[in-house]
């Protein structure tokens, strides 16, 4: 767990969603998620069937509780970890839009990056992020993340044609 001002960062890992979905009913799933939505629930359990990890690939998911009243406003954290390769991505996202524009990702970001560096021994973090999506991109950029690429179709998605920067940011001899 890491805590910053405003926020407890609530560490998941594969082990977590293991026992989350092997030892936990419906209802005490959607409420350790924080989500409310059955269709939510069963894009989770799809995820988790699908496999969180595979042999040399995992995950470190942060919850981002507010402490002001224990809610669960979104999460951050490395997915695509490729641990022998020192090497994952980064991702975050807050549930609502009143939680939007208020710092807190800024304030998880600054402590999942410091987590991946010094405790997953990352040296090369990767986000790729819409190229419609200004307030991400400018986000990674004010940790140092450089873009390297502008890519086509890395995602799929029902709406059309989308296009995505790839930011990375090294930690070794950045």
């Amino acid at each position: 767990m890491l805590e910053t001002p405003r926020l407890i960062l609530r560490g998941m890992n594969q082990q977590s969603y293991d026992d989350l979905f092997q030892n936990h009913s419906d209802s005490e799933i959607k409420t350790i998620l924080g989500i409310s939505e059955d269709s939510e629930l069963e894009t989770e359990k799809s995820r988790y069937q699908g496999g969180y990890s595979t042999f040399n690939i995992t995950i470190q998911v942060f919850q981002l509780v507010l402490k002001e009243d224990m809610r669960i406003i979104g999460n951050c954290g490395f997915h695509s970890w490729a641990k022998q390769h020192r090497r994952a991505e980064v991702f975050y996202s807050l549930k609502n839009d009143l939680d939007k524009r208020n710092g807190y990702m800024s304030e998880a970001l600054n402590e999942v990056l410091k987590y991946g560096i010094e405790i997953m021994n990352l040296r090369r973090i990767e986000g790729f992020v819409a190229v419609t999506n200004p307030a991400s991109y400018l986000l990674l950029e004010k940790f140092g993340f450089k873009q390297e690429a502008k890519l086509k179709h890395r995602y799929l998605f029902d709406d059309g044609e989308e296009w995505d920067y790839f930011y990375s940011f090294l930690t070794e001899n950045n």
